[in-house]
């Protein structure tokens, strides 16, 4: 009995060993993963759009991105996790698109409520809500961004503004923190310091985001296990935060419009990477970002691994018939047909040029002077259907903006059209009677109040014309040649629609 004993003893004493060490082991491998789905630089895309990705891919596609194909793929990455998943956005959701100056943003949130946003980061443009002749109302501009704000159902972040007492923007959080698994995750939002020269943020204090995170940082640490900063900075920007800071896990980035499709690294002041991500522009993809932290007893839990896919919102995903019809609710009052060109452009450089060839007769003739000037690269679209509807005109000029005159000598207007070339810019078009330029002659030139400010024509006169108005006029007209191009024709409203 003795041996029986000292054997059950020894038993025992192995069964609690084995399970001590069984223990060890599984704190040693305690990890979570976690998936952030990510979008940045919307820009008021609601609608699918065509879209060519420079440097990736030649051919332009078209059914690309929109709220209703981004729903399908956003429940169906859901439904396929395994981990918990949270769908955030960048920031510049808004501005700049067809949309803007009906809806000053409230389209854009009422399809990201919808589609169960749980956090976005404040972006440049979502200083800019008023914009083009209204971006001298501040007082008007950051009362749309409250308006905005208090109608999201997911908060708004941002640690580097403060209104003029100090304090973060009403309805705006410095970080906030999110139970994902077993981990509390804290994201802290900062947003790039161009929007300082903004007119709409007078009396609006902006902190370096550097500055801010050395502040805010530990304050979210000790009530999260992880910090990821959701960031509108850029990634070179991102690139000095990561390496200048210490205590951020993970960077999800907007504003320079990159396409990661691998994430790029830092290594922080402690040593440890920090990984970036960034989904390009205008929803033309999703990120999905998984992240696997793991920690050991009574340590903290630390980033062991991470993985990031852009993945294409194409024409081939169906479009989620609820968000559609909201899409479309709020889309469709501006599908009204205003005219009809009488050809379109074969590729995308042929559009390009057409549109700003029709933009600059339109502002020629509208003001009445010498010559209209339209540089290639300022509209924000261009015309691709011979049916020209009052949507296809917003989505070419998506802000408020004036035609002004400016007077040039002749050899000042040749030197402009003749420059090289510059990023935004462009070739210049010039529209005329068909006469050359006399260098010792004056010349009245029509422009938009935006194109003399970017080209620094100084002293031109607005003339009370607002630019959509023009196109539209030059669109309703008798047939006339579109200068430079005699094959682009204008045909009027009244012309037969059913050939698109």
């Amino acid at each position: 009995m003795a041996g029986y004993g000292r054997r059950l003893w020894i038993a025992r004493l192995l069964a609690a060993g084995g399970l001590s060490l069984l223990a060890a082991t599984t704190a040693v491998a305690e990890t979570q993963a976690v998936t952030i789905l990510h979008d940045n630089d919307l820009h008021g895309h609601l609608r699918a759009f065509c879209y060519t990705e420079t440097g990736r891919r030649a051919a332009e596609r078209c059914g690309v991105g929109g709220a209703a194909r981004r729903a399908t793929l956003i429940a169906a990455l859901k439904r396929q996790a395994r981990t918990p998943v949270l769908l955030v956005d960048a920031g510049d959701t808004t501005t700049r698109g067809p949309l803007t100056t009906q809806y000053e943003g409230m389209d854009e949130i009422a399809a990201m409520n919808a589609l169960g946003y749980g956090l976005a980061a404040l972006g440049n443009n979502e200083f800019k809500l008023k914009d083009g002749l209204d971006k001298t109302d501040a007082a008007g501009a950051q009362a749309d961004l409250r308006r905005l704000i208090a109608a999201s159902t997911f908060p708004w972040l941002c640690a580097n503004v403060t209104d003029p007492e100090g304090r973060p923007l009403e309805g705006v959080k410095p970080f906030v923190v999110r139970r994902m698994g077993r981990l509390r995750v804290a994201f802290l939002g900062l947003t790039t310091l161009k929007s300082v020269r903004y007119a709409q943020t007078k009396g609006l204090h902006f902190q370096a985001p550097e500055a801010a995170a050395l502040t805010w940082v530990p304050i979210a640490r000790a009530q999260a296990d992880v910090v990821i900063a959701l960031t509108h900075l850029g990634v070179d920007q991102d690139r000095k935060l990561a390496k200048d800071t210490r205590g951020i896990d993970a960077i999800i980035g907007g504003d320079s419009h990159t396409f990661l499709y691998t994430p790029v690294e830092e290594t922080n002041l402690d040593g440890r990477r920090v990984p970036i991500v960034q989904d390009g522009e205008f929803g033309a993809n999703l990120g999905a970002f998984r992240l696997t932290f793991s920690r050991s007893a009574g340590q903290s839990w630390t980033l062991a691994r991470d993985s990031d896919r852009l993945i294409p919102v194409s024409s081939h995903l169906r479009s989620d018939p609820r968000i559609l019809r909201l899409v479309e609710g709020y889309a469709h009052p501006l599908d009204v047909v205003v005219g009809r060109l009488g050809r379109i452009g074969a590729d995308p450089e042929e559009r390009k040029r057409q549109t700003a060839e029709i933009l600059s007769a339109a502002w020629r003739s509208a003001a009445q002077v010498d010559f209209g000037l339209q540089p290639e690269d300022t509209p924000y679209e261009v015309f691709r259907t011979r049916r020209v509807t009052r949507y296809q005109i917003h989505a070419i000029l998506p802000f408020h903006e004036d035609l002004v005159i400016a007077t040039l000598k002749g050899d000042a207007l040749s030197a402009l059209r003749d420059a090289p070339t510059r990023p935004f810019v462009g070739r210049l078009h010039l529209a005329s009677a068909g006469s050359p330029i006399d260098p010792a002659q004056t010349y009245r030139v029509a422009m938009l109040n935006a194109v003399a400010e970017t080209l620094g024509i100084a002293a031109a006169q607005d003339t009370g014309v607002e630019a959509r108005d023009a196109l539209e006029q030059i669109l309703a007209r008798p047939e006339r040649s579109v200068e430079g191009t005699p094959a682009d024709r204008i045909v009027p409203g009244r012309a037969d629609f059913s050939t698109p």
